[in-house]
């Protein structure tokens, strides 16, 4: 086998390439296409020894949180805005990109942005549903403002489009966070490593490379999910979730008395109490799969 390290410069450092400032396992993937037995080690060994994939190699930390489940293809996407304040003035002003994501086929879908006011927010989602397949049925997100101002809900509301946001402020759309993550890493390699902080002009072409990269979580790439696949991607990511939900023995019984907690943050910390004055009792325990009313319009 010839020497792969130009064949993996050369991927990694393409934006528009699947692999480009990406991890190990998708740029084996891609090198896997033209030299077909290269070793993982390989990729391990140019990785370790590349400046800007050690810089911005990610801090794990794992806890647990809620599923979302999506009913269908491009039914339910997450909307989240991911800050690019810091760079604006080399980006023509846009201070922010607002990313979608759909829940079940995790492709995704960006707009710039240079501010969070209404007019600019709805041409914003305008501009993304443009980009979609179809038009979403539900979006969630944050408590955010940006996301509750007059002239959005005015926009659902004639796009027939459900908004759904977290009843809790310390609750995230995690989904599309997680997306943001992803498209700042990349876009912080492809800094590092051309020298720029200049993104306005590479963002479409490192969000078709992440479209066009497998995801983990249904082993396809999410520009290949469509409404002929739809049905077994659900099953593979969800099984038979529905059927298998586990008994939970709940901490309090019947006529316990218990306090109320104060809104606050998972790890925040602080000198003032964490519960309220006043002392309630348990009336009953409640089993069941939780549901959710809205007034008639």
């Amino acid at each position: 086998m010839a020497d792969p390290k130009k064949l993996l410069e050369k991927l990694y450092n393409d934006p528009e390439n699947p692999s480009a400032y990406a991890g190990v396992d998708s740029l084996w993937r891609e090198a896997k296409k033209t030299y077909k037995n290269i070793p993982r080690h390989v990729i391990e060994n140019y990785l370790e020894g590349h400046r800007t994939y050690t810089l911005m190699r990610p801090k794990r930390i794992r806890f647990p949180r809620s599923k979302t489940i999506a009913a269908g293809f491009m039914t339910d996407l997450q909307f989240d805005l991911a800050d690019m304040q810091a760079l604006s003035r080399h980006n023509k002003g846009n201070r922010y990109i607002l990313v979608g994501i759909d829940v079940l086929s995790k492709r995704l879908f960006t707009v710039p942005l240079k501010t969070k006011k209404g007019k600019e927010m709805v041409k914003a989602f305008q501009d993304l549903i443009d980009k979609m397949p179809m038009k979403p049925h539900r979006i969630f997100s944050d408590k955010g403002t940006e996301f509750k101002n007059k002239q959005l809900r005015e926009f659902f509301a004639k796009e027939d489009i459900q908004k759904l946001e977290a009843n809790h402020s310390t609750v995230k759309a995690s989904i599309a966070e997680r997306s943001i993550r992803n498209i700042k890493q990349r876009l912080y390699r492809y800094f590092a490593q051309k020298k720029t902080l200049k993104w306005i002009d590479v963002l479409e072409k490192i969000v078709d490379g992440i479209n066009h990269s497998i995801s983990r979580v249904h082993g396809l790439r999410p520009i290949d999910v469509n409404f002929r696949n739809a049905q077994n991607v659900w099953k593979k990511i969800y099984g038979n979730i529905f059927s298998t939900i586990k008994n939970v023995k709940s901490k309090f019984n019947k006529g316990d008395y218990v306090r109320l907690s104060r809104e606050k943050g998972n790890f925040e910390k602080g000198y003032l109490p964490n519960w309220g004055d006043e002392i309630v009792q348990v009336a009953d325990l409640d089993y069941s799969i939780p549901y959710y009313i809205q007034n008639q319009r």
